[in-house]
């Protein structure tokens, strides 16, 4: 039984005004618990043993501290949905479909953080440095074959991290039969081959990093939902539209 809360019933306008933290809220009982179960039955399946742990937070991210994955708060429930979709217009994650890719992706960089992946040397001849720095955007090739398509806007592009998780992604959604034939003739297949390679290497290997601990749970964060949509919208406004420029 989903469970219930006095504010769902409130107007945009008081609910914008609580802190997230007095929203209470929980993972358990939710959708996005069976979608995390549905991970760990996938992540058995590929023989890896690593089985991040997930909690709410104010956005997607996974951190190097903790072999875990931070869900974004309003995909909890229904009326945090209806909200983010107003205020936002997408709801990153909000389709069963959906947050199980993105699943995937985060997987990815907690089997990179878990293993230390990124210190191999195919690894850096493959998807460059983890240490370059995250640009503030970045102009993707839509017609590039040197990277796989996963998430929208052809995020394996952004960076080195970004690359392999996408890959890694790919590689745990599709059986070898499908992404061989889907990106045969491409520079990308070595990549997913060599996550291939290195999952058989690493997957049964007990892991460096272990702790279940919670980066910045939502039960902490005290900025208002109406804060939170003001700094949202400032940095989505912020960005300028490249690609769609360039290829017109």
């Amino acid at each position: 039984m989903p469970r219930r809360y006095a504010w769902a019933s409130l107007p945009d306008d008081k609910l914008l005004k609580l802190r997230l933290k007095a929203l209470k809220l929980t993972l358990q009982g939710t959708w996005l618990e069976d979608c995390v179960g549905d991970l760990h039955k996938e992540l058995e399946r590929k023989g890896i043993r690593v089985k991040p742990h997930a909690w709410l937070s104010d956005e997607w991210f996974s951190s190097e501290a903790t072999p875990g994955i931070a869900i974004p708060f309003y995909l909890a429930h229904p009326r945090l949905m209806r909200l983010e979709r107003k205020k936002i217009i997408d709801v990153e994650g909000g389709s069963r479909s959906e947050c199980m890719r993105i699943l995937r992706h985060e997987t990815g960089h907690v089997m990179q953080h878990s293993y230390q992946l990124q210190r191999r040397r195919q690894w850096q001849r493959l998807f460059g440095r983890s240490s370059t720095k995250y640009p503030d955007y970045y102009r993707p090739n839509p017609g590039s074959r040197k990277y796989v398509q996963h998430l929208r806007l052809w995020y394996a592009q952004s960076h080195p991290d970004e690359d392999f998780a996408e890959t890694f992604a790919v590689w745990m959604g599709q059986p070898p039969s499908k992404w061989r034939r889907r990106y045969q003739g491409w520079p990308a297949i070595k990549k997913l081959e060599y996550v291939d390679e290195l999952m058989a290497e690493v997957g049964d290997e007990k892991p460096g990093l272990t702790g279940r601990s919670f980066v910045d749970p939502v039960s902490s964060l005290k900025i208002t939902l109406g804060e939170y949509y003001q700094q949202k919208q400032k940095r989505y406004m912020s960005r300028p539209p490249t690609f769609h420029d360039r290829d017109l």
